[in-house]
């Protein structure tokens, strides 16, 4: 990367672009709503437009608590995920050792063609391109002074590991500085993608679009959320679960209005939905964000295998020569002690 670009945090998707996704659906369940408030009108076997084809009102109501779960689900995300997220980035900052790496990526589709330009695009969509991989020395980890690893525990800590990582630098790396918190040698994440992500805690921050990356690449920065943008998407989604709730049950009022003309509609049907809803929807909403938060901390601490260095495309020569070039020592971990604000001295 240029040495003059501000480390940044990286533009996200506008607030405007969730809302014009949303207005769609609103307009569809704006119509549901309108067919609630006139079924009262023509709930008569008199009417002219009572045997005409209609939407029942109880499969409105299942609509809107389906959806209703979706917005809750996403309101728990960006209130409590997405806290823990942030707390469990910034445990590098106060607590990471750092050793040296290298960081592996490679767009998942390249080509000129019109196919491959395609399946990119999808790629991007479904942010498959926002995932390299670190590989670094696990022994480096249980030698550093700072890794208070149990004698048995840190012996079995020998070989490479490769680990799959977000980054935000789009492009591969060799010999750069890997954070990794000493209880868990299996976490290790790129430094400056760490910032990175740091840096897109903070309110109107951006990165450029694109800039030239290791041996004059271009590189395609992908797009995330900063606060200020995600206190808009929580805007949002606290109206959509207003709208639902508050529709919701009107729709069960309504239900009581026309029950006696239509068979197929039950008043007392509808409240045991509702009320069932008004419980299940804050469970699911919290139960599917704790599983999900689970899984993403052990992804974070945890997950990585060991390879071949031969393999991997690291020698362990060329790992040796190439750190103590650089830092101008014999050791990585002398490196991470001595200039690192980061270094955890043990007690």
């Amino acid at each position: 990367m240029s040495a003059d670009i501000p480390l940044l945090a990286l533009p996200a998707g506008s607030i405007l672009q969730f809302l014009c996704l949303t207005l769609p659906l609103l307009g569809v369940y704006l119509y549901f709503l309108s067919l609630a408030i006139t079924r009262p009108s023509i709930a008569d076997s008199k009417s002219d437009a009572y045997l005409d084809d209609r939407i029942r009102l109880t499969d409105i109501l299942y609509t809107y608590l389906a959806t209703l779960v979706l917005f809750a689900s996403l309101i728990v995300y960006l209130f409590w995920f997405v806290n823990k997220r942030r707390k469990l980035s910034k445990r590098y900052d106060s607590e990471a050792i750092v050793v040296l790496g290298n960081v592996e990526f490679r767009e998942i589709y390249e080509g000129d063609n019109y196919f491959s330009t395609c399946l990119e695009w999808m790629a991007n969509c479904f942010r498959r391109n926002d995932y390299g991989y670190v590989i670094y020395d696990l022994s480096r980890v249980a030698s550093h002074p700072a890794c208070n690893l149990e004698e048995r525990k840190a012996a079995q800590l020998a070989g490479t590991i490769k680990k799959k990582v977000r980054v935000y630098y789009r492009y591969p790396r060799e010999q750069v500085s890997i954070m990794v918190l000493p209880n868990h040698p299996y976490s290790g994440q790129p430094k400056i993608d760490l910032e990175a992500d740091w840096a897109s805690f903070s309110e109107h921050v951006g990165y450029p679009d694109e800039d030239e990356g290791a041996y004059g690449e271009k590189v395609n920065l992908p797009r995330t959320l900063s606060r200020d943008r995600s206190l808009g998407v929580i805007i949002i989604a606290v109206f959509w679960v207003s709208f639902l709730f508050f529709a919701s049950l009107y729709i069960c009022f309504q239900i009581g209005v026309i029950e006696d003309y239509y068979v197929d509609e039950s008043a007392q049907w509808a409240w045991i939905v509702f009320a069932t809803g008004c419980v299940l929807i804050p469970l699911v909403a919290f139960g599917g964000n704790f599983i999900r938060w689970k899984l993403y901390e052990r992804w974070i601490l945890n997950s990585g295998r060991k390879v071949d260095v031969l393999k991997s495309g690291v020698s362990p020569i060329k790992y040796e020569q190439s750190a103590s070039t650089l830092l101008g020592r014999g050791s990585v971990d002398e490196y991470a002690e001595t200039t690192s604000p980061r270094y955890v001295q043990m007690a």
